[in-house]
């Protein structure tokens, strides 16, 4: 009665009685009962495990991140190790032990279960108006992209039923190769990340591009799937899975997307959203997908749709991603690629793959970035970046591995066929971001293809300017420039205001968006809403023409610049307003030098995505209703010596001679010599030179003065400009000029803050006492 026998690896007793029991955990290693095998406890081992899968994928890592490899191959390799082909085929005993065959259904489900709230992160970090911003050039290449997956698909069908001999055709040949097709978002974000590219603007294309790619491929499949069931089932089945999935997807962004606007608007303004909201999303993601793999959906998209509802930034996203982020990113997606890898057994490849398979592996990958490499080069983006953009676009990763993972639990995928794609992927995960190392300098971050400047924007399109203030002084400053900007119907301002607040002890850097209806604390109150306030009193005075929007950017100052230049990009800014680092009293006397905020000043010229202006104040106001005091005529004076940065100042000027209160004076600087004379000729400059002197179209019935100075050197460009102050409200002038221009010959030598050029250096000294306000404008650098 007392005999015991195997069946199934598991222990039965012949007296009839059940399973035999053997508790999850155990009482210890000092407590174990004679014969009994501390790894036999299921929690035990699967610490055991993780302590053995993490130190060696970590040591291996080691090793390869100094080659620019991804974590992903580290992991995978770590998998193999571990599995059947090097533990289990050399060390079998020991395999059998710490990596027995049932442990498998438990690490399977862990990766399933991070799997769902990885795609549910990708959904949250990914901002949904990058479909929005989506030009001709993205929806191009992911159509194209559509129809090249389409197309080598079954090129790799035909060849599997008339080289292969196979009929029907192996249904695994099309899966395969359509996954390998495929641009995947989370990927290719995940990629561009770890190049740390993903806030450049080849990175925003990269997205745009992939997540359309992803969402087209989305509805392909679930077409593909509802068809499926239409054919295998019924066309009742067909038609009720399609109507649950709709319902489902509206369901998400109607009632769940307006629960998460509560949460927002329950939340302070600078706080984390409270533990419990956290939980009952978390539970709302297992429940949607749960939801969808009923409906006939793929239980993956669902996750993702709910991810995509939820409104970018602070304070839900940000709380999101800084509490899930870690344990996905930390210990699920790691688990489910080195459990990839423990599924890989390199020991199944008997023959060589099918003819249709190695099509897919070879000409397949070369047919997709032509597919992207054509199409990019057309859209004039340079030959080296439009290979490193098709590179990225064929970027492989987790999403693949998870995509292969489910279908060998459907049993659709064999041994040999999963050891196939984990291989691959595991080369291109190693090859493609060698290549795009050598072919890209991320250093290059933000300088990109687009203008995004005053001079090419056109006249009566929206300027759109981001304001950044480090107290009120400097929003009431800015906001005083924008008022005479001339704001129109047929010339609109987008306004963006960005307070910039230094991070303070250990608290997480954030952006706060002040437009979601967030409530305030009192603390907060006050230190950016009398900001917010300038701001609002603005858009009141111009509702029609003007739209504000205001952030708040708490960040170490080391990297305060990037939040600018991020809020730049992002926002498509035409021009950025700096405060200067010195403040003057009503006497004119200096009473604020922060070096602090001159080194933040030179670090965002340095790497802007847009035009730059840094604001030298000089005057006094006092309360925001004082902007719109201004007297009847405004008098802007625009020193023109020549050059990009002077172009752009002078573009700037157009449009305030629009307004019907602005006396603009164009001073141009000329060499007494005419021989020196003759490199302004056959100019963009004379043109508009001519027409502002012509009073012609261009400008309408502006008032507008022009003359020339004629100067002999540096030292009469100087007399000339320390006359100028005193004449006008404003002054305006570009930071760079010609460096052999005798017009500012010796005056480099000279200037203490390079940060305003030669000639903005001279309106910051100590000797001029002028009350007008100067901006120092430098055009966008457009990298060649």
């Amino acid at each position: 009665m007392g005999t015991k026998f195997l069946a199934d690896d598991l222990m039965y007793n012949t007296d009839g009685s059940c399973w035999q029991f053997v508790p999850v955990y155990s009482e210890g290693i000092w407590n174990l009962e004679p014969g009994e095998d501390i790894l036999k406890h299921t929690l035990l081992r699967l610490y055991v495990q993780l302590t053995i899968i993490f130190i060696l994928s970590s040591t291996i890592h080691l090793f390869l991140r100094r080659y620019g490899l991804p974590r992903l191959v580290s992991e995978i390799l770590t998998g193999i190790i571990l599995g059947p082909s090097v533990m289990g085929y050399y060390w079998p005993n020991a395999s059998e032990v710490v990596f027995p065959p049932d442990s498998n259904r438990i690490m399977y489900s862990l990766t399933t279960f991070g799997y769902v709230f990885f795609m549910f992160l990708m959904g949250v970090k990914m901002d949904v108006n990058l479909i929005k911003k989506s030009g001709k050039r993205e929806w191009y290449i992911s159509i194209i992209l559509m129809f090249n997956m389409i197309m080598v698909t079954r090129i790799a069908k035909y060849i599997n039923k008339f080289m292969d001999n196979r009929d029907p055709i192996d249904p695994w040949v099309g899966f395969f190769t359509g996954t390998l097709m495929l641009a995947s978002f989370p990927v290719v974000a995940c990629f561009l990340m770890h190049l740390k590219i993903i806030n450049s603007e080849l990175g925003h294309l990269a997205l745009s591009t992939a997540l359309l790619s992803d969402l087209l491929s989305m509805v392909i499949v679930n077409l593909s799937d509802f068809a499926n069931i239409m054919l295998q089932a019924s066309l009742r089945a067909g038609i009720k899975s399609i109507f649950l999935s709709l319902s489902l997807i509206v369901f998400i962004w109607t009632i769940l997307k307006r629960f998460l606007f509560w949460i927002i608007r329950r939340t302070p303004e600078g706080q984390s959203v409270k533990t419990g909201y956290i939980i009952v999303i978390a539970f709302l993601t297992m429940f949607v997908a749960i939801i969808a793999e009923n409906a006939g959906m793929q239980y993956l998209y669902a996750p993702f749709i709910f991810g995509l509802a939820v409104p970018t930034g602070p304070p839900l996203a940000s709380t999101l991603v800084e509490k899930l982020d870690t344990i996905i990113s930390g210990l699920f997606l790691p688990l489910m690629a080195t459990f990839c890898g423990f599924e890989t057994n390199l020991w199944e490849f008997s023959r060589l793959p099918p003819y249709a398979l190695c099509f897919a592996m070879t000409l397949g990958p070369l047919f997709k970035m032509c597919a992207v490499y054509l199409p990019a080069v057309w859209f004039n983006m340079k030959s080296r970046d439009a290979a490193t953009f098709s590179l990225i676009l064929s970027a492989k990763g987790i999403v693949e591995l998870g995509a292969f993972v489910t279908n060998t639990n459907k049993k659709t995928i064999n041994d040999e066929q999963f050891a196939v794609s984990v291989i691959v992927i595991l080369v291109m995960a190693t090859i493609v971001p060698l290549i795009v190392r050598s072919l890209h300098d991320s250093s290059k971050l933000y300088p990109g293809y687009q203008q995004r400047n005053i001079m090419h924007s056109a006249s009566n399109d929206d300027l759109r300017v981001l304001v950044c203030t480090h107290r009120q002084d400097d929003a009431l400053a800015a906001i005083k420039l924008l008022e005479v900007s001339h704001p129109t119907k047929e010339s609109p301002l987008s306004i963006f205001g960005l307070y910039l607040e230094p991070l303070r002890g250990g608290s997480t850097p954030l952006i706060i968006n002040h437009q979601l209806g967030q409530n305030s604390s009192k603390s907060d109150c006050k230190r950016w809403q009398p900001i917010i306030h300038v701001f609002k009193y603005f858009k009141a005075e111009h509702p029609t023409f003007v739209q504000v929007q205001v952030f708040s950017a708490i960040s170490p100052p080391k990297v305060m610049h990037e939040d600018i230049c991020w809020v730049a990009f992002d926002k498509s800014i035409s021009l950025i307003v700096l405060p200067f680092h010195r403040k003057w009293n009503a006497k004119g006397e200096l009473i604020s030098d922060s070096q602090a905020l001159r080194g933040l000043n030179s670090k965002v010229l340095k790497r802007s995505p847009s035009s730059v202006g840094i604001l030298i104040d000089r005057s006094q106001i006092r309360g925001p209703s004082s902007i719109f005091c201004t007297p009847s005529v405004y008098r802007v004076a625009l020193l023109y010596i020549g050059g990009e940065d002077d172009m752009e100042a002078l573009a700037y000027a157009k449009r305030m001679a629009r307004c019907s209160r602005v006396h603009l004076t164009v001073i141009r600087f000329v060499l007494s010599d005419e021989c020196e004379h003759t490199w302004w000729k056959n100019t963009l400059a004379d043109e508009i030179f001519s027409a502002l002197k012509k009073k012609d179209k261009l400008l309408g019935n502006a008032n507008v003065t022009y003359r020339e100075e004629i100067v002999r050197d540096g030292v009469d460009t100087a007399k000339i400009i320390q006359s100028v102050g005193d004449d006008y409200d404003l002054v305006l002038l570009g930071r760079r000029h010609r460096s052999d221009s005798p017009i500012t010959l010796g005056l480099s030598e000279w200037c203490d803050l390079p940060e305003l050029g030669p000639i903005g250096d001279l309106f910051a000294s100590s000797d001029i006492t002028t009350s007008a306000s100067v901006l120092v404008i430098q055009q966008q650098i457009i990298e060649e």
